[in-house]
């Protein structure tokens, strides 16, 4: 028995994408930026948590979106 297809749409899989990235981020600048010190760590750390904070609200709200338009 086959399984059923989940489909699933751009916008939905940009917003899982901009959740990675906003990981990524976290990631390479927060605390990259704090364990190397080559530039000042006030500027890594509050730019970091910016781009985090704007690329996981964006991609979740992309993805909710998609959900409860399913639901109805």
């Amino acid at each position: 028995m086959k399984k059923p297809k989940i489909q699933t749409n751009f916008r939905e899989n940009t917003g899982k994408i901009l959740i990675d990235l906003g990981k990524l981020v976290f990631g390479s600048m927060f605390l990259g930026g704090v364990l190397r010190g080559e530039v000042p760590q006030f500027i890594m750390v509050t730019g970091g948590f910016f781009i985090t904070v704007l690329f996981c609200s964006i991609g979740l709200w992309w993805t909710s979106n998609e959900k409860k338009k399913d639901k109805n």
